[in-house]
C-alpha cells in the first residue's frame, strides 16, 4: 500500500505537465472545501436557531400543561397534589389564569394575553424572574387594600404603549363588553411594577402578568383557574409525561406538552434545517465530479507509466488502488480544509455576533450560532464517502488499459 501511496500522493501534489490537471486537482479539492465549510456553517446556524428559540420558549411556557376542556379548572382538586406531588421526573407546578385583554395606557392600546400566577410558585416552573429588566417580580404580591393591583409587562408591550415602571395601565375583558351600543366596557386599573424580557418578540410583544386573585376577578373566573403549569426533569420527555399524566387523570383533564404546542414551529425548522443540508449537498457532488474529471486527465497523462507499471507486474488492482487513492487525498484534504474554515467561521460568528437580526421577524435579535459535532461528523463523512463513490469509475477504467498499448502509443 506504500508504494500506491506514494504514487497517490506524487500525482495529486507534484506539478505535471499540461498546468490544467494540476489546476482542475486543486479546484476540486477547494470545491469540496467550499461546500464542507458552507454546510457546517448552516447546520450550525440552523442549530443555534433551534436551540435559542428551544431554550427561551423553555424559559417561559411551562413543560407541561394541565387543563380542562371547558376551560375551567378547579386549583383546589386534590387529585394534583396526590399525583404531581408524587412523581420524581416533576420538578415543581402552579395553577395560571390566563385570557385576551384589550390593554392600554392614555390613547395607545394593543391586544394582549394576561397571565395571572403564583409570584411564589411560577418561578419554579417557568424562570420569569430571572427575565425581569425593570422593577421587581414580587411586586406581585401586593397585599390587599394597598392600592391598585401589579402587573409586569413584556418588554415589547411597555414599549408599545408607552408604560413604564410606576405607570397605570387599564384593561378591558370581551366580557366586559356589553351588547347594547350604548353600553360602556368596564376598565381595570393595574400599576405597573416590573417589566420581563424573554428574548422572543412574540410573547414579550403580547404578554402581561398579574396575581391570581386580580385575574380570577379580571375574568371572572371565581376561585377556579385556567390551567396547571409543570415542570419536569427532562423537558424532551414531555410528551411522554403529558400522555402518562393524563391516564393518571383518568382523562378529566387536557394535558399537553410545551412541544406540542410548538410542534408546527419545531417541525418547520427540522424540515429548513434538512433541506439546507441536501442543497448545500449538491456543491460536494459538483466538487465529486470535477474529481471525477481530473483523475479521467490524469489516466491519460499517465496511460505510459500505467502501462510501464503493468508490465513490472503490478496487478489491476494496484493501479486501481493508485488511483483511488489520487481521488482520495483530494477529498480527505478538501474536507478537513473545509471542517476548519466552516469551524473557524462558525466560531467567529458566534464570538463576535456580526450579524443582527429584526426580532419581529425571526423571534431573535441576534444570529444563534451551535457547533454540533455529530453534525461536523455526519458532513464530513457525506463528503468523503461522495468522493470515494465517485472516484470508482475512473480508478476502474485505469485497470483497463493494455499495458502494450500503452508503453507503445502511450
Amino acid at each position: 500500500m506504500a508504494a500506491e501511496f506514494y504514487l497517490a500522493r506524487r500525482y495529486l501534489f507534484n506539478h505535471r505537465p499540461g498546468a490544467w490537471g494540476w489546476l482542475i486537482g486543486w479546484m476540486a479539492t477547494g470545491s469540496v472545501a467550499l461546500g464542507v465549510a458552507a454546510l457546517i456553517v448552516t447546520l450550525a446556524v440552523m442549530t443555534g436557531f433551534r436551540e435559542d428559540i428551544r431554550e427561551k420558549i423553555l424559559g417561559v411556557q411551562p413543560h407541561v400543561i394541565v387543563s380542562a376542556f371547558n376551560g375551567r379548572l378547579d386549583g383546589a382538586d386534590p387529585i394534583f397534589p396526590k399525583v404531581l406531588d408524587n412523581r420524581e421526573d416533576v420538578i415543581a407546578w402552579s395553577p395560571y389564569v390566563s385570557g385576551q385583554v384589550l390593554i392600554g395606557r392614555g390613547q395607545q392600546s394593543s391586544g394582549a394575553m394576561v397571565k395571572g400566577v403564583d409570584p411564589v410558585r411560577e418561578p419554579k416552573v417557568a424562570n420569569l424572574n430571572a427575565k425581569v429588566v425593570a422593577g421587581e417580580w414580587d411586586t406581585l404580591s401586593t397585599p390587599e387594600g394597598e392600592g391598585r393591583p401589579r402587573i409586569v409587562l413584556g418588554q415589547e408591550l411597555a414599549r408599545n404603549l408607552g408604560a413604564r415602571l410606576g405607570d397605570t395601565v387599564w384593561l378591558i375583558t370581551p366580557g366586559s363588553i356589553g351588547v347594547s351600543a350604548l353600553s360602556i366596557p368596564k376598565a381595570h386599573l393595574f400599576m405597573v411594577s416590573g417589566i420581563v424580557q424573554s428574548g422572543l418578540y412574540d410573547y414579550d410583544s403580547s404578554l402581561a402578568y398579574v396575581a391570581i386573585p386580580p385575574a380570577q376577578e379580571l375574568f371572572g373566573m371565581d376561585q377556579a383557574v385556567s390551567g396547571i403549569g409543570i415542570r419536569i426533569t427532562d423537558p424532551d420527555l414531555s410528551d411522554r409525561v403529558s400522555r402518562e399524566l393524563s391516564v393518571e387523570f383518568d382523562g378529566k383533564y387536557w394535558v399537553r406538552s410545551w412541544l406540542s404546542l410548538n410542534r408546527n414551529l419545531f417541525s418547520a425548522l427540522k424540515l429548513e434545517k434538512t433541506v439546507m443540508f441536501v442543497i448545500l449537498t449538491m456543491v460536494t457532488l459538483v466538487a465529486s465530479v470535477m474529481i471525477v474529471s481530473n483523475l479521467l486527465l490524469s489516466i491519460t497523462q499517465k496511460v505510459k507509466e500505467i502501462g510501464i507499471l503493468r508490465a513490472m507486474g503490478a496487478t489491476g488492482a494496484t493501479v486501481r488502488r493508485v488511483f483511488l487513492l489520487q481521488g482520495a487525498l483530494m477529498g480527505v484534504v478538501g474536507t478537513l480544509l473545509g471542517t476548519a474554515i466552516g469551524l473557524g467561521l462558525s466560531l467567529i460568528l458566534e464570538k463576535t455576533q456580526l450579524i443582527k437580526l429584526p426580532a419581529d421577524v425571526y423571534y431573535i435579535d441576534k444570529l444563534p450560532i451551535r457547533i454540533d459535532f455529530g453534525d461536523v461528523g455526519l458532513v464530513t463523512f457525506a463528503a468523503v464517502f461522495t468522493v470515494l463513490v465517485a472516484t470508482l469509475y475512473p480508478a476502474h477504467r485505469a485497470t483497463k488499459i493494455d499495458p502494450l498499448e500503452a508503453i507503445r502509443y502511450g
